[in-house]
């Protein structure tokens, strides 16, 4: 009849994977350490991704960091990808696995999206994946309830993108501005370590770094890296009000992962 702990833990992990958000591109799976990182997008993924691929071919001699897995995928040669019965296993045996993440605040993490996504595209042109899911349905949304941003070629400002994301539902946004909550799967799986990346990005790696096998020399050179920062506002972003809202959107993450309601002061 098999195992019940067995059968429950690979129900949990056709749930988990049947979700929103869920995409293997967003699992560092270490099946040999049991360890894995769960990335949160707007949350340091580009330093985390390289990190990784350069602590394995400076510490393990990979060029490639999936080791030579689904050559057809440009991630891939991006990102360390586990075979897929390492997802399967490592999801279906949660409480066997160490799993971290690293969290923001929300406030900047908002902003951020935005000024990544949508602030400066009327100008100098919104990339393929903005055009492609995100513009549309943003424009839509602003001619429809008379915000700013309706018109094609006209700017989109912070107030807009706030307005649609409270218009949609917590758990099916894009996952740039989602609640973190829901994006890394907070209430399906329990985190070893989460760390916030405005002070303990650092700390965060290192200790998933040494667990991987990498020394101390290689980790230094690898946390020495430049961090992506959005462009500088064009605009305060946030007032009373808008802050306001937004806390009430994040309300969960300002809960669950310890930032302060007027957090978005000096932002």
């Amino acid at each position: 009849m098999g195992d019940p702990k067995s059968k429950q833990g690979k129900g949990a992990a056709i749930r988990l994977m049947k979700r929103h958000h869920f995409s293997p591109f967003k699992f560092y799976i270490n099946r040999e350490k049991r360890l894995v990182i769960v990335l949160n997008p707007k949350v340091g993924t580009k330093s985390v991704r390289h990190a990784l691929n350069q602590g394995f071919k400076e510490a393990f001699g990979m060029e490639d960091p999936s080791n030579g897995r689904y050559r057809l995928f440009k991630k891939a040669r991006e990102f360390p990808f586990a075979p897929l019965r390492d997802y399967w296993h490592a999801l279906s045996n949660t409480e066997d696995y160490e799993f971290y993440c690293f969290v923001r605040n929300p406030y900047a993490r908002l902003r951020s999206a935005w000024l990544n996504k949508l602030a400066y595209g009327h100008d100098v042109g919104y990339s393929k994946s903005v055009r492609k899911k995100i513009l549309k349905p943003v424009r839509k949304f602003a001619r429809q309830n008379g915000c700013e941003g309706g018109t094609d070629h006209s700017a989109i400002p912070f107030s807009t993108l706030v307005s649609f994301v409270e218009s949609e539902t917590t758990g099916e946004r894009d996952h740039h501005w989602d609640e973190q909550h829901s994006v890394l799967f907070m209430d399906a799986i329990h985190y070893t370590g989460i760390y916030k990346l405005e002070t303990q990005f650092n700390e965060g790696m290192t200790h998933i770094l040494k667990r991987i096998g990498i020394d101390d020399d290689c980790i230094g050179g690898l946390l020495g890296i430049h961090r992506n920062k959005s462009a500088p506002p064009s605009d305060t972003s946030f007032d009373t009000d808008l802050a306001r809202r937004a806390h009430s959107i994040y309300a969960r993450d300002f809960e669950t992962l310890g930032y302060e309601e007027d957090s978005w002061k000096g932002l």
